[in-house]
């Protein structure tokens, strides 16, 4: 990952390479840092961290997804957007998305420490993600919305410590990913909700009330 910034700009951070990969492929996410703006004071609070399932062909969704945070984000903090794109080693087969599951990496990826947010590529932030990145879990590995008792992962708040041994990386390269949710459901109070203004999905969205879209 590069430096962080200091006057709002963006930097980008170069993952490591290897012989042997695929052309785009890469073994870490690139990492996009959104830096404190000029003349800010910056905020104490740890960086906010978003891990985004994206794609190539998804580049113009991935714009928007990043403006749409820089729109609402809180200028004196840092966030560091991770794009998981094309990482190597993982055995796509079966995968409804390019990146579906990439999210059960993010303990991996982020080193069994802190926190992390999650993201599908096709939302928009209506409200700083700082928001969800501060909530209290209140002892769970992580939350997400749960419509009629089914987990949706499509946004996640994780305690990438807890999820480490939960969702090894192993597991994300070569499971599937009903199996790697039901394995996460099986652990007692492993899984909290989330407020559903933070997953308005299709048809789902209220004007004033509505968090992320």
């Amino acid at each position: 990952m590069s430096e962080l910034t200091r006057d709002g700009g963006i930097t980008t951070g170069s993952p490591q390479s290897r012989s042997g990969l695929a052309p785009g492929e890469r073994l870490l996410p690139e990492c996009l840092v959104l830096g404190v703006r000029h003349g800010v004071t910056p905020s104490p609070k740890p960086p906010v961290r978003i891990y985004l399932g994206t794609e190539p062909a998804h580049y113009r969704a991935t714009r928007i997804f990043v403006y749409s945070i820089e729109r609402v984000r809180d200028p004196s903090r840092v966030y560091e957007i991770y794009l998981m794109s094309d990482l190597a080693d993982f055995r796509r087969l079966f995968w409804l998305t390019g990146f579906t599951n990439y999210r059960f990496a993010i303990p991996h990826f982020a080193r069994a420490a802190g926190r992390a947010i999650y993201n599908d590529v096709d939302q928009v932030y209506l409200s700083d993600p700082a928001e969800v990145f501060d909530l209290e879990m209140a002892g769970h590995g992580f939350l997400t919305i749960s419509p009629s008792g089914r987990i949706d992962t499509s946004v996640m708040l994780m305690d990438c410590a807890r999820m480490a041994a939960v969702w090894p990386v192993h597991g994300a390269r070569r499971g599937r990913k009903n199996g790697l949710i039901e394995r996460a459901r099986a652990v007692p109070g492993l899984s909290g909700k989330l407020a559903a203004e933070w997953n308005a999905r299709d048809g789902e969205y209220r004007a004033g009330h509505s968090k992320l879209l």
